[in-house]
């Protein structure tokens, strides 16, 4: 099976969907922003460093994208590319945040990928916004204490390739039916992120494989997609400190394979 019986995460839809009236409470409570807001203080320096580098860079491509795209195109390449910074940082930062500048980054993510047409990219931004980012935003305490394993060996290993391939086949086959125009990569992104979603139900350790990998690929199709002229380079950008952040938490003191947490729970102090 896919998906073990015992996962945490599917759990954890379990109780907010079960409890949703609760958990709706969550949001918009008094205090409920500047709560938000104070979950930033405690980003780490290197976080912080991030964030203002890619908005440096995103502020002088929206200027340059003016002359290659539209002017409106580019301001939306410009809010996408950094509030889905700002979610990857309140991730690695485990800031309930996250689902905030994950769901207002993912809307203008979907709006670019269809201006462009890389309609596969904009299908995972839709799967995001639905399955992660509503979910993090009702339950605060979503990424708190959640323990991860390892896969297995080579068996694991296997079956999760099976499960790419088909996915990726299928995929393929169906944008290419609408002629998506740079199907190869943007298929490829959309299996890799939806195989890597899987292992992240599943609480394996190696789903940080394939989110780099995937980071890579993306780069890649929005690369060719400024390159073609159908967007400027903001999104290519944004995804180069996607990769950043990836080895940061491959290599850093308190990275996705050096630090260990015990699973608690799913949000009772926020649901009550």
């Amino acid at each position: 099976m896919w998906l073990e019986k015992s996962d945490y995460t599917f759990d954890q839809y379990k109780d907010v969907l079960t409890y949703l009236p609760q958990y709706s409470k969550n949001i918009f409570r008094p205090g409920y922003f500047s709560w938000l807001v104070g979950q930033m203080k405690n980003w780490s320096t290197f976080s912080w460093y991030l964030v203002a580098f890619n908005f440096i860079v995103q502020v002088v491509l929206m200027i340059q994208g003016w002359t290659s795209v539209p002017v409106s195109h580019s301001i939306i390449g410009f809010l996408s590319a950094n509030l889905s910074v700002l979610c990857v940082v309140g991730i690695s930062n485990k800031s309930a945040i996250q689902g905030w500048f994950g769901l207002t980054s993912a809307v203008f993510i979907a709006l670019n990928a269809y201006l462009a047409h890389n309609f596969a990219d904009m299908t995972l931004q839709i799967f995001y916004i639905i399955f992660l980012d509503l979910f993090c935003i009702l339950s605060p305490s979503w990424n708190d204490n959640v323990k991860v394993h390892s896969m297995g060996g080579v068996k694991g290993w296997l079956k999760y390739l099976l499960l790419f391939v088909v996915l990726w086949g299928l995929i393929y086959y169906l944008y290419g039916l609408i002629n998506d125009p740079r199907l190869f990569l943007d298929s490829l992104t959309l299996a890799i992120s939806l195989t890597a979603a899987v292992m992240e139900f599943n609480l394996l350790r190696q789903q940080y494989y394939l989110w780099t990998l995937g980071s890579i690929i993306t780069i890649g199709l929005w690369l060719q997609t400024a390159l073609q002229g159908a967007a400027n380079y903001a999104l290519v950008a944004s995804y180069l400190v996607f990769l950043l952040n990836d080895l940061y938490a491959f290599f850093g003191n308190q990275g996705w394979f050096v630090k260990q947490e015990v699973v608690t729970g799913y949000g009772q102090k926020e649901s009550n």
